[in-house]
Formats: structure tokens, C-alpha cells, sequence
């Protein structure tokens, strides 16, 4: 195998995908604003780390690119629409500076969303919509991929770009809506819904995505072409919240002021091109997915009461 890099290859995504392909025998080169010592999600991972920017990148160290790294949370997009587009989109346009001068380039995939959507008539969501993000994490998505595509068509970089579902699994980031969801129950409190919770998105499991990503690697067919991937299952924020009700006893559900841009937003991706191009086919369904989360985070809080039990009684 060859090498590659993967930025943002500290956080969810980028972890679990440094891990597959290291075992799958590739050279890993990872490169993250966290400093090593931090990443917890690369425990006793080895790889060779770059702690840097994307937008100070000079060298890709590697023919295959893989880029993750963005800012990944809609909320923080919303508060903070200067460090969203910053992060986002400086950081994509750094790398692709440093891959259009880059000799021997073979593959730059880039990881967007499905959040570039926004408000879609028809459902499933095929690749040709428009984009139309209905927030700012969202905008920054689409401006990474017209950036990616325009380098793509005016340099030529063979650049495939992957539209992903909402990406579940142990590991991912606390302020997703199924974490908190379990972890309210976990405590007893109420799950908090903005709005009537029928905004609807498309879960999908992180190394069923981890496998649609390696396989853009190895077909050149994909170069020059979007993808959805994804479960193809339209799921609403209030049935998730009553699945955790009939799981986790103990919690109810409130209501709480809709969030910007969100209001009657439905997402369902139709994945049948990644299906014919990738042979992409989920493993992974929804249930057995949150129950692993919810294992997974509750081991999480015994172990955190159990070392504030030891902190007390020291």
C-alpha cells in the first residue's frame, strides 16, 4: 500500500479511518490542530503525526489526501461563523494549494455533509440538488466542495467528494444528538428537542462510512464525482428521543425553542450511486448502532463515578 494523509485525523472520523487503513497496511500520515499527547482517540495508534493547521500545510507527505479536518459542529457554526469559515474553508483551500503543487498526486477525497442540502422538495436526496445549507457549518461544507471542485476542473486534481449522513458511533462528539439524548437519560433528565422534533436526518454508522471511503480510493470511476453516503433511512429526532425512552428508563421529553435553520428540515440521502460505484452496502442498522452507543457511554460514566469515588476518598 501506499501513503496518505489524513487531515483532521484526530477527531472522530479521522481516527477510526487511521486505524482501518493502518491495519489494512498503509502508511498513515495524520494532521491535527490537537497536540499528540491529547488525541485520545489514537491511543496506542502509530502513525506519523503533524501537529499544525491546515492552513500552514506546506508538504502532504503523502499522494493519497484525505481530508476531514474542519469545524465539525453546527451549533459552534452558529456562534461562531468567523471560526467556522476560517477552519473550514482557509484550512481546505491551504491543502489545496499544497496538492495542486504536489508531484505524483493520486486521489484527494474530500469529507463534506449532508447539512449542504438544506431544504430538499424531493426524497431521497439525490447528488444533482442544489446546494442550499440553511446554516453556517453547512455554507462552509459547500464552500469546501466548490473550492475542491474548481481546483478539480482548472488543475486538474483528481478530487472525489463524499456527502455524508449524520456519522454514529463509541467515540463520537458529546453535543450530537444521541449522546445527549443517552446521556440525559443516564441521569435521569428530561431529552431536550428544539422544536416539535420532526426534523429528520440520516444515521449511519462510522465504519460503514470508513468503508465507503477506502473504496473511493481504489476506484478511478470516482474521481470528479459526488457521493452520498449514507444509511438511506430518514429517521426523526423525536422517534430517536422515544427510542431512548423505551431503552433508558427514567427520563421524559422537553421541548425547548427551535434552532435556526432546522425548522421542517427533512434528510434522506439516496445512496444508489455509491452503491453501484463503490459496491457500498451498511452493515450496521440504526438499533444496533445506539445500542452499542449507549453501552459504550454508559461504561463511560461508571468509569468517571467510580474515579471521582477514588478522588473523594483520597
Amino acid at each position: 500500500m501506499s501513503r496518505v494523509l489524513i487531515t483532521g485525523v484526530a477527531g472522530f472520523l479521522g481516527a477510526r479511518l487511521a486505524r482501518r487503513m493502518l491495519k489494512d497496511g498503509w502508511e498513515v500520515h495524520g494532521l491535527d490542530t490537537v497536540a499528540r499527547v491529547d488525541a485520545w482517540r489514537l491511543e496506542g495508534v502509530r502513525l506519523e503525526y503533524h501537529w499544525g493547521s491546515c492552513q500552514d500545510i506546506h508538504d502532504l507527505h503523502a499522494p493519497y489526501v484525505i481530508h476531514c479536518a474542519s469545524q465539525a459542529d453546527v451549533p459552534l457554526g452558529i456562534s461562531s461563523p468567523n471560526f467556522t469559515v476560517s477552519q473550514s474553508v482557509l484550512g481546505t483551500l491551504a491543502v489545496l494549494e499544497a496538492a495542486k503543487q504536489y508531484d505524483g498526486l493520486e486521489r484527494f477525497l474530500l469529507q463534506s455533509s449532508e447539512e449542504v442540502y438544506g431544504y430538499c422538495a424531493r426524497l431521497p436526496i439525490k447528488e444533482e440538488e442544489p446546494l442550499n445549507p440553511t446554516n453556517v457549518y453547512g455554507a462552509s461544507k459547500a464552500a469546501q466542495e466548490l473550492l475542491s471542485m474548481a481546483y478539480h476542473h482548472s488543475f486538474g486534481l483528481p478530487v472525489t467528494t463524499i456527502r455524508s449522513g449524520t456519522i454514529i458511533g463509541e467515540g463520537m462528539r458529546r453535543t450530537q444528538v444521541i449522546p445527549i439524548f443517552v446521556e440525559q437519560a443516564l441521569r435521569g433528565e428530561g431529552l431536550t428537542i428544539h422544536g416539535d422534533g420532526l426534523q429528520t436526518r440520516d444515521f449511519h454508522w462510522v465504519d460503514d462510512h470508513v468503508d465507503a471511503m477506502v473504496a473511493v480510493l481504489t476506484k478511478p470511476e470516482a474521481v470528479g464525482l459526488t457521493l452520498n453516503v449514507g444509511s438511506g433511512e430518514e429517521r426523526s429526532v423525536r422517534s430517536i428521543a422515544e427510542t431512548c425512552l423505551r431503552t433508558i428508563s427514567n427520563c421524559w421529553i422537553e421541548y425547548l425553542p427551535q434552532r435556526p435553520g432546522e425548522e421542517g428540515l427533512r434528510v434522506v440521502l439516496d445512496i444508489s450511486r455509491a452503491q453501484q460505484i463503490l459496491e457500498y452496502r451498511p452493515k450496521v442498522s440504526f438499533q444496533e448502532g445506539l445500542e452499542r452507543i449507549i453501552s459504550w457511554l454508559t461504561k463511560e460514566r461508571a468509569s468517571y463515578e467510580q474515579d471521582t469515588k477514588c478522588h473523594q476518598v483520597a
